[in-house]
């Protein structure tokens, strides 16, 4: 699991991608978890490109893409908000790739 941690705070950075309603039920359901200290989504004034795009035969370059920082209490709460991200993601038809940094 990519995971930061600074002292007993775990950081979880997530990047999702699709539709921003499902993305935002998502968010809400780790941020409704206990021992979750934080949830931000970070913006950036960059779009992220498809890497893949001209390969997987998308018409479209730009991506959907929405950056979340999620800061558990704890190693175990970090375990379990990523296992309910990868759920709930799967669920909602969101994709989410799990990230070192932004």
């Amino acid at each position: 699991m990519m995971m930061m941690t600074d002292g007993d705070l775990c950081t979880l950075r997530f990047r999702f991608d699709g539709d921003a309603d499902r993305v935002g039920t998502l968010v809400s359901m780790v941020r409704s978890m206990e021992n979750i200290d934080r949830v931000v989504e970070v913006g950036t004034d960059v779009p992220h490109l498809r890497d893949d795009s001209s390969s997987a035969g998308l018409s479209d370059d730009r991506g959907d893409f929405h950056d979340v920082e999620v800061h558990a209490v704890d190693r175990d709460a970090a375990e379990l908000a990523r296992d309910l991200v990868e759920v709930a993601a799967r669920d909602l038809g969101v994709v989410v790739e799990y990230v070192d940094r932004f």
